[in-house]
């Protein structure tokens, strides 16, 4: 059922339905009278993470992907109308785009209409490379938000620059910043002393370190103790943070449980990489547990691949046997261990 910009669905077989606001982003779940909240949607993924190419001209060593220059991948027209086709019929509502830097993929505004054709709503990271007045209009136009990567050298006046010109289109924007050993106390000034730019932001989300195959910069468990802290204290901005972080938000802020979920990760959404494997979460990648689109449905591999089922288990690992807490975070992340704050 459509009111606008307002789309319910109904979800028969598990009881319960979503309401999601497509200007606004607003949504919601909402189970009948005496059925238990959905742990997942049989019915397909709400929101679809996708990689739409692994070109990137930065190649930070913080970074999990194994993004190219020379010979990147670019995810193809007629593989995006595909997806996003299986997707509209799944009742996806999202695809949140990225790469490497998904708006250098030479074809970037055609692929914002496509989503868009298939009423789901688009939205993407970019580092702040190639970003064109066409682009951006399209951004406009197309999507929900977009977000820009914060991460070092932090000069503010590129910030103040780059941020203004994006506002200035009326764009939604917030900003994405990985907390790790080399960021986190910048993190904190910022917070502490917010810099001009700040009034172009609609949010700072703060997405947890993964681990890459070079280096570990996960923060120790007292300076994330800090950090959450002075988050918890802060008012001059809005602030969210990706599921990977909930162990650290339990523990030391003051957030209300109603506004909390744990990893949706192969029960609301998933990640397809720019070679078509779909798998339960961008993190996974370079493992062997996904489905390849080539061979199955985007549904079949929803409901049926192993890997996705097995995402799903609901049995509490050893370290949560007793916490009181376990039925917010369902144990934090299943990947990486150390960036559990517990």
């Amino acid at each position: 059922m459509r009111d606008g910009k307002l789309i319910v669905r109904k979800h028969p077989l598990q009881h319960y339905r979503t309401v999601f606001n497509q200007q606004t982003g607003f949504f919601v779940r909402k189970e009948e009278t005496g059925i238990p909240e959905p742990t997942w949607s049989a019915d397909g993924p709400e929101l679809i993470d996708l990689s739409i190419t692994n070109y990137c001209e930065r190649g930070c060593k913080f970074c999990y992907r194994d993004t190219e220059k020379v010979n990147p991948i670019f995810l193809k027209l007629n593989d995006i109308e595909d997806i996003a086709s299986q997707a509209q019929d799944c009742g996806t509502m999202q695809f949140a785009l990225g790469g490497g830097n998904p708006n250098q993929h030479p074809q970037f505004t055609e692929i914002l209409k496509i989503i868009r054709k298939h009423d789901i709503v688009p939205s993407y990271t970019s580092n702040g490379d190639g970003l064109t007045k066409e682009i951006l209009t399209a951004t406009a136009d197309f999507c929900g938000a977009m977000a820009i990567s914060a991460y070092p050298p932090y000069d503010e006046n590129r910030y103040e620059k780059m941020l203004s010109l994006i506002k200035s289109y009326g764009i939604t924007l917030n900003l994405h910043a990985i907390i790790r050993k080399e960021t986190v106390e910048m993190w904190e000034k910022w917070l502490i002393e917010p810099p001009s730019f700040f009034k172009y932001v609609n949010a700072i989300i703060f997405l947890n370190y993964k681990p890459t195959k070079t280096a570990n910069e996960s923060v120790d468990f007292e300076k994330a103790r800090d950090f959450f802290k002075i988050v918890n204290q802060c008012k001059s901005i809005k602030i969210g943070f990706d599921s990977c972080n909930l162990s650290g938000i339990v523990q030391w802020m003051d957030t209300p449980s109603y506004l909390l979920e744990p990893c949706e990760a192969a029960r609301f959404s998933t990640f397809i990489s720019e070679d078509m494997k779909m798998y339960p979460c961008s993190f996974m990648v370079n493992r062997e547990l996904y489905g390849d689109l080539r061979k199955n449905s985007l549904l079949e591999i929803w409901q049926k691949n192993g890997s996705f089922m097995q995402f799903r288990d609901e049995s509490r690992p050893p370290r949560c046997k007793k916490c009181n807490k376990y039925a917010i975070c369902k144990g934090g992340c299943r990947l990486f261990e150390e960036i559990n704050f517990c």
